[in-house]
């Protein structure tokens, strides 16, 4: 099903992003802040790329929908788009979003000044895509049974993190809800969708992304950080999963930011 049918146009003010967010529309944003400020504002540069998206006559969101890249993470907005009402939706991010997001925002970014045209599709196609996974995890939540509580999934979550650097079986996360390791995965997939393990490998790919940009550790030790200690199968990992390099996607955003400034 399509989602999305043509730009309408880009919001230049803060005002208008709110005028226009009221309405059943979807809004696109590209955000590159490196600042971790509180308030969007339109007139500093880190704030490049919001678009209004017109959907097809058979789809019209309830409420605004709000999403896009903030900081090389997918995940949506308040109707004010504040930073700090920014909430990471991990099922957005796949390797063709990736790809889509970081050349539509170089494009956008190194030749700010050029006709659009030839990127309205792009910036079409990437709206229309990010809905559609949103669709799809809405289906996905309405058909399963509850299996695992949410309390148990944050204790899981937790342990995870705390151990975001070491390698983390099956098992080890089976003990923490008290739960055989087959009916664990059962009852873990019930609920999230995901298995244990390709839950685990999320979590661990969503901080070596933080590592990428917020650290100046290399690509070895971004990979030790999340229990990786194979430099090549670290980035054959997060390729896998986001379509780009470890390398690339730092060097992606680091030119973002640098560009911007």
């Amino acid at each position: 099903m399509k989602y999305v049918d043509k730009l309408r146009g880009i919001i230049q003010e803060k005002q208008d992003i709110r005028l226009s967010a009221h309405k059943n529309s979807v809004i696109l944003f590209l955000i590159n802040d490196r600042s971790k400020g509180n308030t969007m504002d339109t007139r500093n540069r880190n704030f490049q790329f919001i678009f209004q998206l017109d959907t097809v006559d058979d789809y019209a969101p309830k409420n605004p929908l709000i999403l896009g890249i903030y900081n090389g993470a997918f995940g949506t907005m308040n109707n004010n788009l504040e930073l700090d009402s920014f909430e990471c939706n991990s099922f957005l991010e796949d390797a063709l979003s990736n790809q889509l997001g970081i050349y539509l925002t170089q494009e956008l970014l190194f030749y700010p000044d050029e006709e659009m045209s030839h990127l309205e599709n792009m910036i079409v196609t990437m709206g229309d895509y990010l809905v559609k996974r949103i669709s799809l995890k809405k289906e996905i939540k309405s058909s399963l049974k509850m299996g695992i509580t949410p309390f148990q999934i944050h204790k899981i979550r937790h342990y995870i993190t705390d151990n975001i650097d070491r390698q983390i079986s099956t098992g080890d996360l089976a003990k923490i809800v008290k739960l055989s390791v087959h009916h664990f995965i059962r009852m873990f997939k019930r609920t999230t969708g995901e298995t244990p393990q390709q839950f685990t490998k999320r979590l661990k790919l969503e901080h070596a992304k933080e590592l990428l940009l917020d650290s100046e550790d290399n690509i070895i030790q971004v990979g030790m950080g999340i229990g990786c200690d194979n430099a090549s199968h670290f980035s054959q990992l997060f390729k896998s999963s986001f379509g780009i390099t470890p390398l690339k996607f730092r060097q992606a955003y680091r030119q973002m930011t640098y560009a911007a400034s």
